[in-house]
């Protein structure tokens, strides 16, 4: 009994001065970070949008393109950013707004005073913000997008969004100092979306030819021109000439 429980006092005391063991635990965890979206930026000229009756097509581009070129002029296109996104192509414009208060003249004014300028001067700073603000004149997904091209004019491009129930839009732009890289841009992302659309379907759902009936047509086919050709062969065999011997 007495070197059992001078054992335990031993186990107990080596327990005690053994070192705590130090896990590395990490107090910080890095989350992977989301991964930007590449965005291409371009200043081209808004011509303007036509509906149209086909999704696809050169000659509805180009009929549409002509269309907008006849009937407005250089001048009345408005300078707009178009930003190509992978999944979107934005079409931006830049909203002026015109104060037209007293107070947004009288700001600038050192000589004014008293308790009308501190009004006056926030006032002015907020219409001179709101001069800055951006208006989205189209949103085109590029899962909507059915078709694009540049036209008979290289400064032109445009392209055709599916805003459904079979409608479909033609937007029309005009690019300096031609339309090679808005159309390259936006060919890209279309691409892109190709090949995650690729990846993304299971295996199951890929197009597979359903295998042929037991009495499909192809058999019977298949089966009676074999007979057809062992029967002819047995014909010329039992046609082949003998050979005299001399």
């Amino acid at each position: 009994m007495a070197e059992r429980k001078n054992a335990k006092a031993l186990a107990c005391s080596s327990l005690q001065e053994r070192p705590a063991v130090n896990l590395d635990v990490p107090l910080q965890v890095d989350f992977p970070t989301p991964k930007t979206e590449l965005v291409q930026k371009f200043r081209v000229q808004y011509l303007g949008m036509l509906p149209v009756d086909k999704p696809v097509g050169m000659d509805t581009l180009n009929n549409a393109i002509e269309s907008l070129m006849t009937s407005s002029s250089k001048e009345d296109w408005p300078s707009v950013n178009m930003n190509v996104a992978d999944a979107t192509v934005t079409v931006i414009s830049e909203k002026p707004l015109q104060a037209d208060s007293p107070c947004a003249a009288g700001s600038e004014d050192p000589n004014v005073s008293g308790p009308v300028a501190g009004p006056c001067r926030e006032q002015a700073a907020e219409e001179r913000l709101l001069q800055n603000e951006e208006e989205v004149l189209v949103e085109c997904r590029v899962r909507f997008l059915s078709f694009m091209g540049v036209g008979k004019d290289v400064h032109t491009f445009a392209f055709i969004m599916d805003t459904g129930n079979q409608h479909f839009e033609c937007h029309v732009f005009w690019c300096e100092p031609n339309a090679a890289n808005v159309s390259e841009a936006v060919q890209a992302a279309c691409m892109l979306r190709y090949q995650k659309c690729l990846v993304a379907r299971p295996p199951s759902q890929k197009v597979r030819p359903p295998p042929p009936p037991a009495d499909s047509v192809t058999r019977r086919v298949t089966t009676n021109v074999k007979r057809g050709v062992l029967s002819l062969i047995d014909t010329l065999k039992q046609k082949r000439p003998v050979t005299e011997t001399p």
